[in-house]
């Protein structure tokens, strides 16, 4: 990889960059550049890469500072998403997951998410990694939409206490919006599709009729996945996607029957002037 080129971008909107990958790159290089490209587009993909959990960890402190971790799994530097098949297991788990933000629902600060695939293999369409263009998306969201996130609160009840275990165990408030110094943006996770039964979590509109919240949140989810906003990655064994949890929301599709996902995954906090 090299400084200066004009990138290949992942959205019709903008988000996103595409960066060539040289295997003589160090791990400390990979992520000054990988970094740089994803706090500069929202996102930043590298194909083809050979990394053990050692690289990863390794890539993942290159990146930043660990994120405040406070999941019932996992460190902030590696969680291994390998697509349990155990009884009650959701974000490790093979259904989908709605977009959402990292560390919303326990109030922790991430800024960077990293994720490498380990082991892929799956029908097209299966276990794909979806991401949004939420700054773009906000700013052309149609009125309708927009005045709900202005005027309301958002209510969350976590479901999945396994994997939330310090969370409030009635529905919680969390504000729609965050600014973290870097920039203002949409804090928020949309709701599980109807026929899905293992959910982690439960969101709503405070006051609204269940049946006009459902509507409203079936109508953002779709608005911020159109295809001008959201890339959706078919992953490869090799795939390094670093997300800015700050400029982007994302999500997965569920996991063929058959399928083997296993993804690593870092959570990183960077400095106020970063």
């Amino acid at each position: 990889m090299s400084e200066g080129l004009a990138y290949q971008q992942l959205t019709p909107s903008g988000m996103g960059a595409l960066l060539p990958w040289n295997p003589g790159t160090s791990v400390q290089d990979l992520a000054r550049q990988a970094r740089a490209a994803a706090l500069d587009s929202g996102c930043a993909l590298v194909r083809g890469i050979d990394l053990g959990e050692d690289d990863f960890k390794l890539l993942v402190r290159s990146l930043g500072d660990r994120a405040d971790h406070r999941f019932g799994e996992g460190q902030a530097d590696l969680l291994k998403l390998d697509a349990s098949r155990d009884k009650g297991k959701v974000v490790t788990g093979r259904g989908p997951l709605p977009l959402h933000t990292d560390g919303l629902l326990v109030g922790s600060r991430v800024d960077l998410i990293i994720l490498y695939a380990a082991d892929f293999a799956d029908t097209p369409g299966s276990g794909e990694t979806y991401v949004s263009d939420q700054l773009t998306a906000w700013d052309e969201m149609p009125e309708h939409l927009r005045r709900v996130l202005d005027e309301h609160e958002l209510e969350y009840l976590v479901t999945e206490r396994g994997y939330f275990p310090t969370v409030p165990e009635d529905w919680y408030t969390i504000p729609a919006t965050r600014d973290h110094g870097r920039v203002k943006s949409l804090n928020l996770a949309t709701a599980f599709p109807p026929d899905v039964e293992q959910r982690s979590w439960e969101v709503r509109v405070k006051g609204m009729a269940q049946e006009r919240s459902d509507g409203f949140f079936a109508q953002l989810d779709a608005f911020l996945r159109s295809e001008r906003y959201a890339y959706k990655h078919r992953w490869q064994v090799g795939d390094l996607l670093i997300i800015d949890n700050q400029r982007t929301l994302h999500g997965r599709t569920a996991i063929g029957e058959g399928g083997t996902r296993v993804l690593f995954r870092g959570q990183l906090t960077l400095s106020d002037a970063a």
